[in-house]
């Protein structure tokens, strides 16, 4: 039998078994969240990332917003902007820890054994 006609029927074979897709479990970890923080913290990235879209919203905003000003003006004018991002770097393992909590329950309440 030709190589490229086993790899086909293997192929075929596999794309007739009925898997289901993997599923992401919503299980979160602090160092994303810190990864999220650092690199995308200004645009509220670590936020979504643990569920918080309201307040990840305004982040965005503002983010968006303090780096308009500050490019008319001074740097000192992110200040606040500056203030909030270290604030939220103490609260990322507390959030971390709720979005899993939230997730675990809402998995055990979603498919009971």
């Amino acid at each position: 039998m030709h190589v490229s006609t086993m790899h086909d029927m293997a192929h075929r074979e596999g794309m007739n078994r009925d898997f289901p897709p993997p599923q992401w479990d919503g299980f979160r970890t602090r160092l994303i969240g810190y990864v999220l923080w650092l690199f995308t913290g200004w645009l509220g990235g670590h936020r979504f990332y643990v569920g918080r879209w309201r307040s990840g919203l305004a982040m965005l905003g503002a983010g968006l917003t303090t780096s308009l000003v500050t490019s008319f003006t001074s740097p000192w004018a992110g200040g606040p902007m500056v203030i909030w991002w270290v604030l939220d770097a103490f609260q990322i393992p507390g959030w971390v820890r709720k979005a899993n909590a939230d997730n675990a329950a809402r998995r055990a309440t979603a498919d009971p054994l």
